[in-house]
């Protein structure tokens, strides 16, 4: 039934962002003149796209670069490697677990992904950086960024989660 559901979704997305392509594209051509709007077409929409950002709140636009952002963001949360692989990705099931984890469920979400818990952590952490004064925020970043090159610590962990992601498949193959 997801599968059905899915099978839908992505046809519909898909044409809701060729409209909004068409009208951020239109204004492309109208306000950042011929050039801006070729090369929106020669890129397959990604300058059309960045132009949009940039140009959002000039043009009044800010509500449908929200829409064509969370269109174009939909596929990777709906899982495009295990669906067009069969293989499940570094992140999948990390969304869910970390709800799990919310609710207090905590052995449902390591079973689920075991870096539930860290990105969980991540998530309140910038949840709460991002309402802190700006001077706080400028300090709380420095002592991240030298943290992180003394420790190496996010290199540590992209490697954690390819081990994690190859251990996930290996488990899946011989069950």
């Amino acid at each position: 039934m997801l599968d059905m559901g899915i099978g839908i979704l992505l046809p519909l997305l898909t044409l809701i962002s060729l409209i909004v392509f068409i009208i951020v594209l239109i204004k492309q051509f109208k306000h950042g003149g011929v050039l801006q709007g070729i090369i929106g077409i020669i890129t397959c929409g990604l300058w059309t796209f960045i132009w949009g950002w940039i140009k959002h709140k000039s043009l009044a636009m800010t509500k449908l670069m929200i829409l064509w952002t969370v269109i174009q963001l939909t596929p990777l949360v709906l899982g495009p490697v295990k669906s067009t692989l069969g293989v499940v990705c570094p992140g999948c099931g990390l969304t869910r677990a970390m709800v799990l984890f919310a609710q207090g469920h905590w052995k449902a979400a390591i079973d689920l992904h075991a870096f539930a818990p860290i990105f969980f952590g991540v998530g309140i952490f910038l949840v709460v950086g991002s309402i802190m004064p700006a001077g706080l925020q400028q300090k709380i970043a420095y002592q991240i960024t030298a943290f992180e090159r003394l420790t190496g610590i996010v290199g540590l962990l992209i490697i954690g989660i390819l081990v994690y992601w190859i251990l996930r498949i290996i488990n899946l193959m011989n069950p």
